[in-house]
């Protein structure tokens, strides 16, 4: 198995279907650079969503609500 292909493997945290081994280690490492860079914004979003979400809760529950969420 080729570098970009463990690399996508490790990414997906899954092993890679059959069909994978027909794409080549330029389309794996494409598909790989696409995975992550959706998953960072996947994250950014989820971020400014817990965020905004803390507009609705009392200002003086904010602190409270922010140690439950880890924040």
């Amino acid at each position: 198995m080729s570098h970009a292909a463990d690399q996508l493997r490790d990414t997906l945290r899954a092993p890679l279907p059959e069909a994978f081994d027909q794409l080549t280690d330029t389309d794996l490492a494409d598909l790989d650079r696409l995975l992550r860079e959706a998953l960072t914004r996947r994250g950014h979003h989820l971020d400014a969503a817990i965020t905004n979400s803390l507009d609705i809760v009392p200002r003086l529950m904010r602190p409270a609500i922010k140690k439950a969420l880890g924040l």
